[in-house]
Parts: structure tokens; C-alpha cells; sequence
């Protein structure tokens, strides 16, 4: 059992729930055994003492087959006899007398007064010890039983829970469409309705949020354009380049957060199927001569899906550009592998460099987040890189993934679905 999954039983409340009802069920469980052991058995106990002593009074008698008959069916009783006056028995199928000596349980051996011996069983007696045992195991079984039943209706009382966890690990994984059904009018219900408007409201503000980029993109260009014409009747020199190179930074800005909304909901790709392998293998090779380098791993020699091929190429030039400028001097050549699953294409690109700090990578794929804080020239980017990769993944019914390498560097995992 992994570490992982040992946490999360440590941390269910219906884990808990069971190991109460578990609990309650033992301690049950030794409670009615105990009280067998301590009341019920003792008394069983004195009445096999009792029939000893009515056994030996009896053989002390001397009873004759018909006197010992018919006690037998008076007293519900059950007695043969060995010695000088032969050998006889009130009914069949009681053993020996030597056999008894081996194995005296439910059988009661007493000398007799002129020699030979008597074998008396109390039908009666062994009939409530097997119904005592029957009674204690009955016992035993209703008592799972009960335990089952409330297994069962805390499982389905705790539906709602699980439904709402399922929900809150859609929303942190950045499905912004999760709905989580109310099954219940309770604590639950009230709780799974309060989550699924919080998440209206978060997709209201993102949708707003997205919008304003979008309008302010829009706007922002045609003054951009006016300052391009007033830069080209400026004179040659240091200064013009500089304007030149801050008008150039905004537009490329520009262009991407048009091309975030052109992806939005899937629009702006056009998917053919095409070997995935030959263009992972084309990007890889043009960063082959910029250090560290990069060591390409395929499984096949050809991964057919359905993908833009430019885009993909978008994808994986923006990973490996942050792989390589993120490499150290010291670092391995960046690995870029494709694998073929059971329902999807990998991709994974790892590098050996510093990694990604755990607090970010909740929101690497967020638009305008960077991890260098700085946001100097000599960083670059403006955080817009990763957001359209997501973009782009989410538009082929992919997704993309960022972690860290249990040694050193980050590791970004593309996911393809495989045509049908």
C-alpha cells in the first residue's frame, strides 16, 4: 500500500464511519460472548453436574430394559447397559461403554451395584446446548447483518460527499463546467448547492476577466498602430530602437491574447490525423543545437492522431524553449518521449534544471503568471506561453500537466486522445 493512498484512507470520513461501526461490531461481538461465558454457560455447567449425579443415583437403582424404557421415555432419556445381565440399550445408536471412556461429552458413565456399568444421555440437556449454540451464532449473524445495513445507508448517505469531492477535484484539475448533482435536501444538499454557485460565480468572473482582455486587445490596436506610423517618421537612432522594441513587445502581446480567445471552447484549430512522432521528432532536432541539447524517446515510429500540427509545434516549442533557457550549466539534455497508452498519446518533455516551486504550479497555466516574479526584458515572456498551451490541449481534448522530477528539473506532460 503506497504512502499516498494510505493518507487518503487516513483521511476519509467514511473510512472513519466504518471503522466506528467495525468497532461497535467487536465490541458487541465480546459483549454477548462474554455474557455466554460468564451467565449462560456456567448453568449449563451445574445441569451436566446435576445429570452426572442423576446418572450415578439411577445406575444406583439397578433398572431392569423395562424400567430403564421406560424412564427413557419419561425423563427423555436415552440408556444402555453393560455387564453380568448381557448387554442392552432403550435406544439404537448409542456407542460403547469403552468408546464413552474416550470421549465422555453428552454421555454419563456410572458403575452399577452388581457389577457392569450404565450409559446414560440426556436428549434434553444436548438439545439446549446445540440450541444455545445455534442461538450465539444467530446472534453473531444478525449482528453483521446489522453492521452490513449500516455500511449500506452510510454509503449512500455519504453519496452526496463523494459527488462533491469529485466535483472540487474537477474544478482544481480547471474544468470550469462542473455541475455537482443534489441528492439530498440536508446539510449536503444545502452544501453541494452553495459549491455549484461558487463555481457559476468563478466562471462569471473568469468570463469577465477574459472579456476585458479581450476588449482592452482590441482597443489597444488602433493606437498601436498609430504609434507604429508616428515611429516611422521618427529619425534613426538609439531612442527609435528602443520605442521600436517596447511597440513590437506590446503587439506580440497583443497577438497572443487574440489567439487565447480564438481557442477559447475549441475554435481556432483545424485537425487532420498526422504522425505525431515525426513532428515531436522535428521540434526536437531544432533545439538539438542549443545547449543542453535534447535527447528525443519514441516508442513507435509512427503515433497517428487528430491534431493541428502547427499548433502542437506551438506547444512543444514553448516547452522546450523554457526548457532549455531554464536549464543550469550543468544540466542533462532536455527529454522529449512520446508513449502510446490504452486511450491516449504522451508527451512528456523533462528537464535537469532548477524545477518549479510547489506553490506555482497550481497556477503555471494561468494568463500574465510568471515564475520569475521580476517580469524584466531579460527574463522575457509575458506569461502568456503556458496559458496557450492549455489552450491549445483543451481545444484537441487533451490536456497538459506540469510536476516536478523526484530528482532535480520540471516535467510537462501532454495528453492526446487516440482516434476513435
Amino acid at each position: 500500500m503506497t504512502e499516498v493512498l494510505r493518507t487518503k484512507l487516513y483521511r476519509s470520513i467514511f473510512v472513519k464511519l466504518l471503522a466506528i461501526m467495525l468497532a461497535t461490531a467487536v465490541t458487541l461481538l465480546f459483549m454477548v460472548g462474554g455474557f455466554v461465558w460468564l451467565v449462560i454457560n456456567p448453568d449449563l455447567i451445574t445441569s451436566r453436574r446435576l445429570i452426572a449425579d442423576y446418572a450415578r443415583a439411577l445406575a444406583a437403582t439397578s433398572p431392569n430394559y423395562e424400567t430403564a424404557k421406560k424412564l427413557a421415555a419419561d425423563l427423555d432419556l436415552r440408556i444402555r447397559y453393560e455387564g453380568p445381565d448381557g448387554t442392552w440399550q432403550t435406544s439404537p445408536g448409542l456407542p460403547s461403554i469403552r468408546e464413552v471412556k474416550n470421549w465422555r461429552h453428552d454421555f454419563y458413565v456410572a458403575p452399577a451395584p452388581r457389577g457392569g456399568s450404565y450409559l446414560i444421555s440426556w436428549e434434553l440437556g444436548r438439545r439446549m446446548r446445540e440450541t444455545h449454540n445455534k442461538l450465539l451464532w444467530l446472534l453473531h449473524f444478525l449482528m453483521l447483518v446489522v453492521v452490513f445495513m449500516a455500511y449500506i445507508v452510510i454509503r449512500h448517505a455519504l453519496r452526496p460527499l463523494r459527488s462533491l469531492h469529485q466535483g472540487v477535484t474537477r474544478l482544481s484539475e480547471g474544468h470550469l463546467d462542473v455541475v455537482v448533482p443534489s441528492w439530498t435536501r440536508d446539510e449536503f444538499g444545502v452544501l453541494t448547492e452553495a459549491f455549484n454557485q461558487m463555481v457559476r460565480r468563478i466562471r462569471e468572473m473568469i468570463r469577465a476577466r477574459d472579456q476585458l482582455l479581450l476588449d482592452v486587445s482590441h482597443e489597444l490596436r488602433s493606437p498601436l498602430t498609430r504609434m507604429k506610423v508616428a515611429l516611422a517618421l521618427l529619425p534613426e537612432g538609439e531612442k527609435k530602437q528602443r520605442i521600436a522594441a517596447d511597440v513590437s513587445e506590446m503587439e506580440t502581446m497583443i497577438a497572443e491574447l487574440l489567439e487565447l480567445e480564438r481557442l477559447r471552447e475549441g475554435r481556432g484549430i483545424s485537425t487532420e490525423r498526422q504522425n505525431l512522432v515525426s513532428i515531436v521528432r522535428e521540434m526536437a532536432e531544432s533545439f538539438q543545437d542549443r545547449p543542453p541539447g535534447v535527447r528525443f524517446i519514441a516508442a513507435a515510429s509512427e503515433i497517428l492522431v487528430e491534431i493541428d500540427g502547427d499548433k502542437i509545434r506551438t506547444v512543444l516549442r514553448n516547452l522546450l524553449e523554457n526548457a532549455v533557457k531554464y536549464s543550469l550549466p550543468d544540466s542533462r539534455p532536455v527529454v522529449v518521449s512520446v508513449t502510446e497508452e490504452e486511450a491516449a498519446v504522451i508527451v512528456r518533455v523533462a528537464d535537469d534544471g532548477p524545477g518549479i516551486p510547489e506553490t506555482d504550479l497550481a497556477s503555471l497555466f494561468e494568463p500574465f503568471f510568471r515564475v520569475d516574479r521580476s517580469r524584466s526584458k531579460k527574463s522575457g515572456g509575458y506569461g502568456l506561453g503556458l496559458s496557450i498551451c492549455k489552450r491549445i490541449m483543451t481545444a484537441h481534448g487533451g490536456g497538459v500537466a506540469a510536476a516536478n522530477n523526484a530528482g532535480r528539473g520540471a516535467r510537462f506532460t501532454l495528453t492526446l486522445p487516440k482516434p476513435a
